[in-house]
């Protein structure tokens, strides 16, 4: 693991108050919501819904998507890193969210860039609705970066309740993972990343660093791009 600068308690109170007033603005949006700009489409954000960030491009520099891949993007949101895939060649894509508003986001967006064929979003936690037999040569998961109480869906697209959702990813992944398959994520130097990392490898995976992004102005968070891959067995 690279030498990472943990922020401190200072700077995570600071993160606090950005991160919720963060959550007040996705929810304060008009019920139609608006248009964002991500990776050359043009995508409707609706209340509530965690919007492609800075997190989310970093995810798309570093992801290859090799072409006729298999993906799974677990935590959609709007379905950005999804429908992402599907236009850099994966030859097909199941988008997941836990969140209903979420789902309905990202099936808007899969219809109006006229996706259907490459893109099919379920609803569902984690794996719940994905089938023993379906598997995955990459899957995307841009979950919450910090394990803090989360009550309602906008701030539980920033905090992940007791790391409920990465337990079931790593419990989940390597029975669905095709062999050299890849989990790929985006963290911010938080504390709680150590205790992610932890988790991943209890469950037998490997984790890489891959990538990282400076921290912008006034932000004291910097991220990191992970590889995860199921551990190689000895002999």
């Amino acid at each position: 693991m690279p030498d990472i600068r943990i922020l401190t308690d200072d700077e995570m109170a600071q993160i606090d108050l950005r991160q919720k007033h963060q959550q007040i603005q996705w929810k304060a949006l008009p019920e139609q919501g608006h248009i964002q700009s991500f990776q050359g489409m043009e995508l409707l954000v609706l209340p509530g819904i965690f919007p492609p960030k800075d997190d989310t491009n970093l995810l798309a520099a570093y992801v290859c998507i090799e072409s006729g891949s298999r993906v799974l993007d677990i935590g959609t949101g709007t379905g950005a890193l999804a429908l992402w895939a599907a236009q850099n060649d994966a030859a097909s894509v199941i988008a997941v969210d836990i969140a209903e508003a979420a789902v309905g986001n990202a099936k808007r967006n899969v219809e109006r860039l006229e996706m259907e064929n490459r893109v099919e979003v379920r609803s569902g936690n984690t794996f719940s609705c994905i089938a023993p037999a379906e598997s995955f040569d990459i899957i995307i998961a841009n979950l919450p970066g910090r394990n803090k109480p989360a009550d309602d869906d906008a701030s539980a697209a920033q905090w992940d309740t007791e790391f409920k959702a990465h337990k079931a990813l790593f419990a989940g992944a390597k029975h669905h993972l095709r062999p050299g398959g890849r989990i790929y994520m985006v963290k911010a130097n938080y504390p709680d990343l150590l205790e992610m990392i932890d988790l991943a490898e209890c469950e037998g995976y490997e984790v890489a660093f891959i990538g990282q992004s400076d921290s912008a102005s006034g932000d004291p968070r910097h991220y990191h791009v992970l590889s995860i891959s199921v551990a190689s067995q000895g002999v």
